[in-house]
């Protein structure tokens, strides 16, 4: 984040102090309860992924030619494999003989993907290499029966796919320049996957969003956890086209309050905020002053079922041995506090969500990461008639 941007930050935070308030849309929002366990428009949900950027792991993962790792969580299964010039390319995990999975190992390394069934043999780029028997396959062009390829992209440092073969992909277009800007501002490229993992839960996916794009509920659900770490108010929220940018702030700012704040760092400013990026449709992205958190929730088959990859991301010099003992802390105050409290809460709200009065949900003035959230992806869903 540019020293302007913080600076506008700051002022606003200190302004809403001043009057005890925080960011506050026009009116309240009301959004239908069914969109949270209606199974038709899920399939709608689904159609917005499936038409989205989505990130699906860490390029850092995969730092060396033949490199890969395999992703199952958009609905399709999806290879994604570092190339010889350095780019990433994904591809369905689907042999193209018979429609066996072909790789079954979540990460490895290999210079060819040999299918388990019947030994049809692929390149890293995808091309059919050969098969065992290639007299009963003389009318088979093997240019024709390479892996399906998907649109794909690492930016960021993050590797997006775009889980539709007809589909296109531009990860900066997606952004919006202002988004894009200001991630690249971070060093995001730079940095390397601590530790990651798949959590499911039985909840429908909006839960895991919702729960970083308001801060109103800390005071009560987190009261004997993070909260006396956080103002339960005085949030700014900003919109950049479909994404949004939540700022948590941290009670060590009190320290600061009303003081000037030129001789300051940037680097130790920001120290004092936690900043939530959603990026549309499915990613949350936390900055926490020394690391990025990565949330990204998928659908599962029911509106009450979805499963968060969830990943941890350092610059290299803090993912060494001697770090481990921070991140494990780090990783069971974060998966602690997100599922012991607010996907515990969530879980019971998915329960109860059919029989809300009226079918209607509100979100508050105060809410505004929810109300900008809920009605870009309606407006995708519906689009998708």
């Amino acid at each position: 984040m540019d020293r302007v941007t913080l600076d506008g930050i700051v002022a606003e935070v200190e302004g809403y102090m001043d009057r005890d308030t925080s960011c506050l849309w026009d009116q309240e929002g009301l959004q239908s309860a069914s969109h949270y366990c209606d199974p038709a428009w899920l399939v709608r949900e689904q159609n917005v992924l499936r038409g989205n950027p989505v990130i699906v792991g860490h390029g850092s993962k995969i730092k060396s030619p033949g490199d890969f790792f395999t992703h199952d969580l958009t609905g399709l299964p999806i290879l994604v494999v570092r190339q010889e010039d350095g780019s990433v390319r994904a591809m369905l995990n689907i042999c193209t003989h018979r429609g066996t999975r072909l790789c079954t190992q979540h990460q490895g390394q290999g210079r060819n993907f040999v299918c388990p069934y019947h030994a049809w043999t692929f390149r890293i780029d995808g091309g059919l290499r050969g098969m065992p028997r290639p007299e009963g396959f003389v009318n088979v062009d093997k240019s024709q029966y390479g892996l399906k390829q998907l649109p794909c992209e690492e930016r960021h440092g993050f590797v997006w796919v775009v889980p539709n073969p007809d589909a296109t992909i531009d990860v900066a277009a997606h952004l919006g320049a202002a988004l894009d800007t200001e991630l690249a501002s971070y060093g995001a490229s730079d940095l390397v996957l601590e530790r990651e993992e798949n959590l499911a839960a039985e909840m429908n996916w909006k839960f895991v969003l919702d729960g970083f794009l308001e801060v109103y509920h800390f005071a009560k659900l987190h009261a004997k956890s993070i909260a006396p770490y956080f103002y339960g108010n005085h949030s700014p929220f900003h919109t950049f086209g479909p994404h949004g940018r939540m700022v948590g702030v941290r009670a060590s700012f009190a320290e600061l309050r009303g003081k000037p704040k030129d001789h300051i760092a940037t680097d130790a400013l920001i120290k004092h905020f936690a900043v939530n990026y959603m990026i549309f449709p499915n990613t949350v992205l936390v900055w926490q002053g020394d690391h990025f958190e990565s949330w990204t929730a998928f659908p599962g088959e029911r509106p009450d079922r979805c499963v968060t990859h969830i990943q941890s991301i350092t610059p290299p010099s803090m993912a060494q041995p001697e770090f481990e003992g921070k991140w494990q802390r780090n990783w069971k105050i974060l998966t602690g506090t997100v599922v012991a409290e607010d996907w515990a809460v969530s879980q019971t709200i998915q329960r109860s969500a059919h029989a809300m009065p009226n079918d209607r949900i509100i979100f508050g003035r105060n809410e505004p990461g929810l109300q900008h959230f809920h009605s870009q992806l309606t407006l995708a869903a519906n689009a998708t008639d």
